[in-house]
C-alpha cells in the first residue's frame, strides 16, 4: 500500500510541475533576452522584437 501512493505522487509530480512553471511562464514573461528564463531558440534570441514576439 506504501509503495502505491509513493508511485502515485512520483507519478504525478511531473506534470504538477509542468503546470506550476507554465503558469510562472503565462504570468512572468521575461522581459529583456536571457540565457535562464524564457522561450530560447536561436531564432527567438536573434533580437529583441523576435523575443518578446516568442515569449507572449
Amino acid at each position: 500500500m506504501g509503495f502505491r501512493i509513493f508511485m502515485l505522487i512520483v507519478v504525478l509530480l511531473i506534470p504538477f510541475t509542468m503546470l506550476l512553471f507554465g503558469r510562472l511562464l503565462f504570468r512572468r514573461t521575461p522581459k529583456e533576452i536571457n540565457y535562464v528564463f524564457g522561450y530560447r531558440t536561436k531564432r527567438s534570441m536573434r533580437n529583441e522584437e523576435t523575443w518578446k514576439f516568442a515569449n507572449q
